[in-house]
């Protein structure tokens, strides 16, 4: 093929030996893909980065030994700028003597752009997807867990408890005379009220339990342990907590319902712990209230 008849071709194309891969004949779109003059360029090993020139031995070589083509295959050139241009390769074999080798090459550089935007795209989306995720599963004021992501997360919980033979605590903590608060001081007061006792919770919960805000003034914990008396023993530790703290510069007490159990579904746990944060309430507040369901 002539140079004439190689420059009619709308992307690059170049000749080159078999064996060194010396070039013989190379078009314009070659060159200019190339950033290089013709009496400049002698090889086309040279332009390729150490990696291309790998993918070349180990792979085109053999590939066009065996099969005289090799198919759409990537590579990277270096330019005299020190760029880099990632490029597409199809390559021929000289079907009659194997002494030489077609090449053409295009640009990759588009169609590495587009697929970037793609993954900058789905990297996108599923960070939305999370962001989407979780303020679905958040309490807004507390940035605890809300009641319909810990009902889900402690059924599982139960389940895995069950498989490992442990025993799990439900938890139900109620603010006291949180009514009070807000008839007296407003209810930015009792929003401030309600984010400190959720902050107190997660400081003081293990990174495993889970802590949500279910409803109003209204918290609960899920927990497991392999000892029956876990749950018990950190609402003791939760009702010194409350006692010792200032929050919003009042004296905020908690009351609080246990129910621990090896074996029961979360429905009977949930209302077991409701019935015994009402006893709480109902002895007096600032107290807890616990059973070991068998």
């Amino acid at each position: 093929m002539t140079k004439v008849q190689l420059d009619n071709f709308p992307i690059g194309l170049v000749v080159t030996t078999a064996e060194d891969h010396n070039v013989l004949h190379g078009n314009k779109d070659f060159y200019g893909l190339c950033q290089q003059k013709a009496e400049s360029l002698s090889c086309l090993r040279s332009i390729l980065t150490p990696a291309s020139k790998i993918i070349v031995e180990s792979f085109v070589m053999p590939l066009l030994l065996h099969e005289g083509h090799c198919r759409e295959i990537q590579l990277t050139i270096n330019t005299p700028s020190g760029d880099k241009i990632p490029v597409l390769v199809n390559a021929v074999m000289h079907s009659a003597e194997k002494d030489s080798i077609y090449w053409a090459i295009s640009s990759a550089q588009k169609r590495d752009d587009l697929y970037q935007e793609l993954i900058n795209l789905r990297n996108d989306l599923e960070d939305k997807a999370e962001r989407l995720k979780q303020l679905s599963e958040t309490d807004e004021l507390t940035k605890l867990l809300n009641r319909r992501a810990f009902v889900a997360d402690a059924r599982t919980m139960i389940k895995q408890a069950k498989r490992n033979n442990l025993s799990y605590s439900f938890m139900m903590l109620d603010i006291d005379h949180f009514k009070h608060i807000n008839d007296q001081l407003g209810h930015f007061v009792g929003d401030k009220v309600i984010a400190d006792v959720g902050a107190l919770l997660k400081k003081y919960c293990r990174e495993n339990d889970l802590t949500a805000r279910i409803g109003g003034e209204e918290f609960a914990i899920f927990s497991t342990s392999s000892a029956t008396d876990s749950g018990s023993q950190f609402a003791e530790k939760l009702l010194k907590v409350f006692s010792s703290e200032d929050i919003q510069g009042l004296n905020v007490t908690v009351s609080i319902g246990v129910a621990t159990s090896f074996s029961d579904d979360f429905d009977t746990l949930y209302k077991t712990a409701d019935r015994l944060l009402y006893q709480a309430k109902k002895n007096g507040r600032n107290q807890f209230c616990g059973h070991f369901c068998t």
